[in-house]
């Protein structure tokens, strides 16, 4: 039985050039979060247990790099759109560096880029983390 390996899943940003996606060079983490809020659904009928239905999703996604310079289209376009407050398109492809596209599109979103963060500490790779919020639903999931 195949398993799957995180190191086949790489995200790519839109690039200044709208529809031409660049790879983030130096991921280490990508990891996507689903929650779905909660619709209370009881009535005293149902006592002593309550019940509950599945209210609209929220999807994140967190990632860590290590930015691998030069990269002028990858990380450079993340620091740019993560200063601003505009969504930009994200896509996640399997494949690993040579994902390609439409085939190997797992993921597709406008999201907002939210939480940049990055480490400079002594004697250490700068890292870089950073949280993406939809800014629309998925034009592809796969994933889920």
């Amino acid at each position: 039985m195949a398993k799957k390996l995180g190191n086949d899943y790489r995200l790519w940003i839109d690039s200044s050039t709208p529809g031409t996606p660049a790879q983030i060079l130096g991921q280490t983490t990508l990891k996507i979060s689903r929650q779905a809020g909660q619709i209370d659904t009881a009535t005293k009928d149902d006592f002593p247990y309550g019940t509950q239905a599945p209210g609209l999703k929220s999807l994140t996604i967190d990632a860590e790099i290590y930015p691998n310079l030069p990269d002028a289209s990858g990380y450079t376009r993340l620091e740019t759109v993560g200063a601003g407050s505009a969504p930009v398109l994200f896509q996640i492809r399997k494949g690993g560096s040579a994902g390609v596209a439409p085939a190997d599109v797992v993921f597709a979103a406008s999201m907002y880029v939210g939480n940049l963060d990055t480490d400079f500490s002594k004697n250490d790779v700068v890292k870089c983390t950073f949280q993406l919020t939809l800014a629309a639903a998925p034009t592809i999931d796969t994933l889920g």
